[in-house]
């Protein structure tokens, strides 16, 4: 069969109108902007998150730098070389104060300053400084200290390199000498992160101020610091210092003083000049090194000397008693060696009861005395004059013994007997020492008899011509009279005679005169130990807060506050 093939018709492609060529255009045009835009935005916002990511960076490396800038100067700060010393600064201010006031700043730390911010111990060597602190004494500028190397590079971007600095902006403290160095300190540090060869203080990548506060405390750290000789005039003569050994013992001699002025010098803290202040031989080898002026501190106080204060009493009497000793006859009234009263009576009662040996010797007893009983026994005397006999007072570690030189109250009736001196006087054949009980031994134990009297200075002047006939508040002793004894008469006087004298123990006074003959002052007992370690450990003073009494070191020990960043 024969197929015819099919006519096929060919058909011309469609023709788009011009007006749609357009609109596909920019359809398509705009599909670009849009991909462009997309893109773009995209590009920006990696950038930018890399930009706030690095500013971040950077922010964290200037906290950084500030925590370590105040780690370090506080690590110089505490230093427990004695040798770079630098802990006084924390009792000075060290800033630029309100700058809308003139002449509110402070900069403590400056060298150039030193005359106008005194120090509690003047003579503190002032001439170490930490790093962060202005070393041209003619500006207060602080400067900005490395705390990475210039050839390193703390964070790679392509750039210089990035370096960590740190600056002591300011310093404020209420643990000022006035106060024994105790109170809160309040540290400005500026950390920054800088390219290296930018100028400082200008051309920063990140900066920031961190606040951080400390608890400032002052202390006397060692036994050796502590004052063992201390009073506002002292003529010491060739006094030594010793061990019962022989040899040189620990201990300071504390001079308080009301003005610095004699120290700002630069031979104002010399030992020559430290010598001649407190009254002693230039060539006494024994005391060089060991004198240490202090401003305006005065004694300690008498709380030192409490344990539950349990007063002697007259016997089945509410009523405190007061003891007289005389061996001189001077007692005639009573007409004994050892006279006692109650303070509400002028007249004493002769007390023969105590005496042995012929009343060569008057024995207080552990029963006689507070009746026996109080965790310390104070007993009240007006009137000490012995050239021949000795005066043992039974003590114990749980019952010490507090003389007090001075009336229980100032509503004490005065004696009807006359020569009542208010005073001590011991000769060299006499002795008043701590016994243990039934003992006719001294127990060495300077640190259960107390010698003290706590009421206000008279008003007379005190000097060394004061005799115990003539003045309240004298202690005069000659050769072995007074062999152990914590001697610390507030308002008092001590005075040595000419012979050969020797106290195991130590003396705060008004005014210490031990120049009259050799003087030695015997700071350990016969166990090797200090007398200071056994004042602290009879009398708790670690209880009672007492940073001790003496060459003092200070130290930044805690914060009482949260760290705050500010970023600017």
């Amino acid at each position: 069969m024969k197929f015819t093939p099919h006519a096929y018709k060919q058909h011309s492609p469609q023709k788009i109108p011009k007006q749609e060529q357009g609109l596909s255009m920019l359809i398509a045009l705009m599909m670009g902007l849009v991909l462009m835009a997309g893109v773009t935005g995209l590009l920006l916002r990696q950038l930018m998150g890399r930009k706030l990511g690095a500013s971040e960076s950077y922010q964290q490396m200037a906290e950084t730098a500030a925590l370590n800038g105040f780690n370090r100067i506080l690590s110089e700060l505490n230093n427990n070389d004695n040798t770079a010393y630098k802990g006084y600064l924390l009792t000075l201010n060290h800033h630029q104060g309100d700058t809308e006031i003139p002449g509110s700043e402070e900069w403590g730390w400056n060298p150039a300053n030193q005359t106008n911010f005194p120090l509690r111990e003047p003579c503190t060597d002032r001439s170490r400084l930490p790093d962060a602190a202005p070393a041209n004494s003619e500006t207060s500028n602080r400067p900005y200290v490395e705390l990475t190397e210039r050839t390193t590079s703390q964070r790679e971007d392509g750039k210089g390199n990035i370096q960590l600095q740190y600056r002591l902006r300011g310093y404020t403290t209420t643990a000022t000498a006035t106060n024994n160095g105790t109170g809160e300190g309040r540290f400005q540090i500026e950390g920054l992160v800088v390219r290296a060869g930018d100028a400082a203080g200008t051309g920063y990548l990140a900066r920031t101020l961190l606040l951080r506060s400390l608890y400032v405390n002052s202390i006397v750290a060692g036994e050796g610091d502590w004052a063992v000789l201390a009073g506002q005039t002292l003529s010491l003569g060739d006094t030594k210092i010793l061990q019962n050994s022989g040899q040189t013992g620990e201990g300071k001699v504390l001079l308080n003083v009301s003005t610095t002025n004699q120290y700002s010098t630069s031979t104002g803290c010399s030992s020559s000049n430290l010598l001649d202040d407190v009254n002693a031989s230039l060539t006494n080898n024994n005391l060089e090194g060991k004198i240490v002026p202090i401003m305006g501190q005065g004694l300690p106080t008498s709380i030192l000397w409490n344990q539950g204060f349990t007063q002697d009493k007259v016997v089945g009497s509410s009523e405190v008693r007061v003891w007289s000793f005389d061996d001189s006859g001077g007692l005639d009234e009573c007409g004994g060696i050892a006279c006692s009263r109650d303070v509400n009576s002028a007249t004493a009662s002769n007390r023969n009861d105590l005496e042995e040996d012929a009343g060569s010797v008057i024995r207080l007893s552990f029963d006689e005395l507070c009746e026996g009983t109080g965790a310390d026994c104070h007993i009240y005397v007006e009137h000490i004059n012995l050239t021949k006999s000795r005066l043992l007072i039974e003590t114990s570690a749980d019952r010490p013994v507090v003389l007090h030189l001075e009336y229980p109250n100032t509503s004490t009736t005065a004696p009807s007997q006359s020569g009542i001196t208010g005073s001590i006087n011991l000769e060299s054949g006499s002795q008043i020492c701590g016994v243990n009980v039934g003992s006719s031994t001294c127990n060495g134990k300077p640190e259960q008899l107390v010698i003290l009297s706590s009421t206000p200075k008279p008003t007379s002047i005190r000097s060394c011509a004061a005799t115990p006939q003539n003045e309240r508040y004298v202690l005069d002793f000659d050769g072995n009279s007074l062999p152990h004894a914590t001697v610390h008469l507030i308002p008092g006087i001590v005075k040595t005679g000419s012979s050969t004298t020797q106290l195991n123990g130590l003396i705060w006074a008004d005014v210490i005169c031990t120049d009259a003959g050799p003087f030695s002052l015997i700071t350990d007992t016969s166990g090797g130990r200090s007398v200071v370690r056994d004042l602290n450990e009879q009398w708790n003073w670690e209880s009672q807060n007492f940073p001790g009494y003496g060459q003092m070191v200070t130290r930044g020990v805690r914060g009482t506050g949260l760290d705050t960043f500010r970023r600017w």
